[in-house]
This record gives structure tokens, C-alpha cells and sequence, in this order.
């Protein structure tokens, strides 16, 4: 069972909005809307917020950090959401819902840049938009943190040898199935998720974060409207998220008391902290 599959079964059977985080909640509906819109528009919106590889040279912002929140059709945007909502979930209820904003764009621009860098050179006329380029990013931070507790993934004979699968590296084995059952979706776009995302995991887009005691000063001045979600959905404050997000990772899916055991003490010891048409990032 893959890796994305794990993450979806977490999601219990008598879910309650308000349980749910807010910013995965709110992701649903948004995304909904803007394919609406672009759809009456006769798909202008998406047009104008498309990713091409020049767009970084044209300093055209808004498509490098945009690009992601549209989609080419229903299929398209429903595939994409049902395969984001749980590992985003998760993620935002260990990190807090502002971090988790902050975090998708900078996943969103670090993997364009380098979907455009590639494209100026190998596909200079496509353009894409979608989200699972940020899927393929959570999925692979998510593998190399499970790593730790589960280093194989699975295992199969080959020439009467067994040969073991990392699980940190898994997420190329999604991709290479992505790129077969969708033979349109954009390679190098999920290629440049997956490497932002062990740009997240391996703490080394976390000097772009804001400190969290500005975080912490801007929910308080909006603490009138926060509060307002109350009942609806559940705001993860930055405040209750540092407890979680400075210790040591627990892992979702091993099986291993024990080991989980014996690395969470290893963990605690160091205090480890972790930090268009055609082709389209994240076709579904």
C-alpha cells in the first residue's frame, strides 16, 4: 500500500467539520470557487496564474506562487483534493495553521522555480497548473520523517534477490506511477515537489520562515476574528503548535512499538527538531 493511501486512511469514518484544521478545510471550498470562476470565465483566471518557465525571469510573481490553486476540470481538481487532504491535515495539526500556510507557499514556489529552470531549457512553451506538485512535496516529507521508524517501504524478489525499497525514496515510485496511469501530467513538476520536499524535511527552507513570535503577535491581533471559526473548524494557533512542532517526530504508520520506542528516547536525548493544457503540475 502506498505511502499517499496510508495518509487517506487517517481520515475516520464519522468525521466532524470542526475537527478538521482550518486551513485544509478552507482549501476545499476556495479551490472550488476559483474553478467556478475560471470556468465562467471561459478559464482567463487560469490563464493569467499558469506557470511558465519564463515567469521567474519576468518577475511575474503572482504565477510563481499562484499556479497551484487552479485546475484544468472538475476530475482534475477533485483528484488533487482528495489526495491533499490528508497528509495536509496532518501536517497542520502537528504545525499550526499559519505555519502551514506559510509553508505551502514556499513549497509552491521553490518547486516552480525549479520546474522553470528545467523548462527554459527542456519544455519552454508549457505551462502548468495544479496541486499535487504539493502533494508529491508532503508525501516525500512525510516519508523521509516515517524513514526513521520504518527504513524499508517494501520488498520484492528480483532474480532471487530480495530487493528493499527506502522509504524515504517511495515517493519516486508514486511518481513513476502517476506518470504511467496519467501520461499527461507534468514529470518534471512532480520531480520538483518531490525535491521541495526534502528541502522541507530536511529543515532547509526553514530559514524562510518568519519567527513564530510574529506569527503568535498576528493571531492575537486577530484573535476577534479566530475566534469566529470556533465551532466550524479547528484553528491550529502557533502558540499550541510549538509544543508539537520543536520534538521529536511520532510516527504515523510503524507497526514497531519498541522501535518507535527506542528512537523517540534517541530523539528526546538530542532534542532533534525539524525543522495550459498538455502538461500539468499535478494532472490527475
Amino acid at each position: 500500500m502506498s505511502l499517499l493511501n496510508r495518509l487517506t486512511r487517517l481520515i475516520p469514518q464519522d468525521f466532524q467539520l470542526k475537527d478538521y484544521p482550518a486551513l485544509t478545510v478552507g482549501l476545499i471550498p476556495f479551490t472550488f470557487l476559483l474553478l467556478l470562476l475560471d470556468s465562467f470565465s471561459n478559464r482567463a483566471l487560469s490563464n493569467f496564474f499558469s506557470l511558465d518557465p519564463y515567469a521567474p525571469f519576468r518577475f511575474d510573481l503572482n504565477r510563481v506562487s499562484f499556479y497551484v490553486l487552479y485546475h484544468t476540470g472538475f476530475t482534475h481538481y477533485l483528484v488533487n483534493i482528495l489526495a491533499i487532504a490528508a497528509p495536509m491535515c496532518h501536517f497542520e495539526r502537528a504545525h499550526g495553521t499559519v505555519h502551514t500556510g506559510i509553508t505551502l507557499n514556499l513549497l509552491a514556489v521553490t518547486a516552480g522555480l525549479q520546474y522553470c529552470l528545467l523548462g527554459s531549457f527542456l519544455y519552454p512553451n508549457t505551462r502548468v497548473i495544479g496541486l499535487s506538485g504539493i502533494i508529491f512535496s508532503f508525501v516525500t516529507y512525510f516519508a523521509v520523517k516515517e524513514h526513521e521508524f520504518q527504513p524499508v517501504s517494501f520488498r520484492f524478489p528480483l532474480n532471487g534477490t530480495d530487493i528493499s525499497l527506502p522509504t524515504k525514496y517511495s515517493p519516486f515510485v508514486s511518481l513513476a506511477i502517476v506518470t504511467v496511469i496519467f501520461p499527461g501530467s507534468s514529470f518534471f513538476g512532480h520531480l520538483a515537489g518531490i525535491s521541495s520536499g526534502y528541502l522541507l524535511a530536511y529543515g532547509k527552507l526553514n530559514i524562510l520562515y518568519p519567527p513564530s513570535s510574529i506569527i503568535v503577535a498576528i493571531e492575537n491581533k486577530l484573535a476577534g476574528l479566530i475566534k469566529l471559526l470556533d465551532g466550524l473548524v479547528d484553528f491550529v494557533g502557533e502558540q499550541e503548535a510549538i509544543n508539537l512542532r520543536y520534538v521529536a517526530y511520532s510516527p504515523i504508520f510503524s507497526s514497531d512499538p519498541e522501535t518507535v520506542a527506542i528512537s523517540s528516547s534517541t530523539d528526546t536525548t538530542a532534542h532533534t527538531t525539524f525543522r495550459s493544457e498538455g502538461h500539468v503540475l499535478g494532472a490527475a
